[in-house]
């Protein structure tokens, strides 16, 4: 005898213990001796679940039908209680905030809410405020987008530039650390006190970082980084009074908490100058485009200690704002500031030398590959624009660029469709006569 009985058989099983019953079935109806048994030992199961296969397997061929061996096992237990979802599309997104919210509106447990989120029936969103757009700020987008098609190929088959040319520069706050941390602990483990007397006085610097589109052979090696370096607005002041870590006099490091035009025009001339004139490719030739937002602090493009560098630079650069109320156009807000973040946050500075050290390591540590990457993020929100007719209200598409890089198809530039071109030119071609 079998040591064990099974408790299901497999749909296979089942179509072999029919086959072989209807073979031994006598002429009378009735089946062989002991060939319930058999079988029974044979698929390690009771008589009765024999019995139970033999019975079906009996009424399909009496009807003629073929040999029925479904399970029915997915209808055990309770039914699935699936509530009114138009409800919640009904439902204001201010009133399904939280997962018990929505419990409420379908009318429903909080389990049930959790189980179809599991499913991908609703899922969680996280919506940002977006800067407010004008018609004329719509406009300029679009014109913005149609500059960055290669012009030469604007009427037959429509593709962007390769970006190569283009210097994206931008400010941003780097923080000692977070007023919220998220650790993974051990359900025993200690948590981590962390204590200052206000948030307001977390220390920070504030720094600009001026990358490019990094560039490989036809190897994959890659030739130039992109990364033209990361510069913190600081300055070296002397102490003003003495404390047990240091007389007074001694040099401190200390922030600059307010860039002014002065600050950031000294910081181009002094810093990013230099930085291009040692690592920009020397292959490449035309303008060095470097591209800025419109915020206070900024030069304009015929600033005369400015253009006064650039002629000892020897160099052809040339600064261009880009379009106002668009953060979605720069490098380094699509992506690149959030990457080196992350890697800042795995360090734990305590002072502003710390700080500073981690901020250029996570920049240097960042993969050139994912640069890369991120200025076709970049041209999909050109495509994007394009189709909102100039609005920020679109959703970014991806394409799965790492799976594309395995495969060795990894598009160097993106082909907006002619049609979307085309339109684009007609409406702004209507806008203009509009504004007539």
């Amino acid at each position: 005898m079998c040591p064990f009985t099974k408790q299901n058989l497999s749909e296979e099983e089942k179509r072999q213990i029919s086959e072989y019953l209807l073979t031994q079935q006598k002429p009378n109806g009735n089946m062989r001796t002991g060939a319930v048994k058999d079988l029974a030992i044979k698929y390690c199961c009771t008589r009765n679940t024999i019995q139970r296969v033999w019975k079906v397997a009996k009424e399909s061929k009496k009807q003629g039908k073929s040999l029925n061996v479904k399970s029915n096992r997915d209808k055990c237990g309770r039914q699935k209680l699936i509530p009114d979802l138009e409800k919640l599309k009904r439902t204001p997104c201010h009133k399904k905030q939280n997962i018990r919210a929505v419990a409420f509106v379908l009318q429903c447990s909080i389990c049930a809410v959790q189980r179809l989120i599991k499913e991908k029936i609703i899922k969680p969103h996280n919506n940002s405020i977006k800067p407010s757009l004008t018609d004329h700020n719509k406009i300029t987008r679009l014109h913005w987008c149609l500059q960055e098609i290669d012009a030469n190929s604007i009427d037959e088959s429509p593709c962007f530039e390769d970006m190569y040319n283009t210097i994206h520069i931008d400010e941003k706050w780097f923080y000692m650390t977070k007023g919220k941390q998220r650790y993974y602990l051990l359900a025993g483990e200690k948590r981590p006190y962390r204590h200052c007397k206000s948030k307001r006085f977390i220390a920070k610097v504030m720094f600009l970082a001026a990358v490019a589109r990094p560039r490989f052979n036809d190897a994959g090696e890659c030739t130039f980084d992109g990364k033209l370096g990361i510069f913190p607005f600081v300055k070296w002041v002397p102490a003003k009074r003495r404390s047990k870590n240091r007389p007074a006099g001694t040099p401190e490091l200390k922030e600059i908490n307010s860039v002014t035009k002065n600050a950031y025009k000294r910081m181009l001339i002094r810093q990013l100058i230099p930085a291009i004139q040692e690592k920009w490719p020397t292959d490449h030739e035309g303008p060095i485009f470097i591209q800025q937002d419109n915020a206070t602090p900024h030069i304009q493009t015929d600033d005369a200690d400015w253009l006064e560098a650039i002629k000892e630079s020897n160099k052809d650069l040339r600064l261009v704002f880009q379009p106002p109320n668009i953060p979605d156009l720069n490098a380094l807000d699509l992506g690149f500031f959030r990457a080196i973040q992350s890697l800042k946050d795995q360090t734990a500075p305590t002072t502003y030398q710390q700080l500073l050290g981690s901020v250029k390591d996570a920049f240097n540590l960042f993969c050139p590959i994912k640069g890369n990457r991120i200025f076709l993020s970049l041209q999909l929100v050109l495509i994007q624009i394009m189709k909102a007719k100039g609005s920020n209200d679109y959703q970014l598409v991806h394409i799965a660029k790492e799976s594309l890089a395995r495969q060795g198809i990894l598009p160097t530039v993106l082909f907006p469709s002619p049609e979307l071109v085309q339109e684009i030119l007609d409406y702004l071609q209507a806008m203009e006569v509009q504004s007539w």
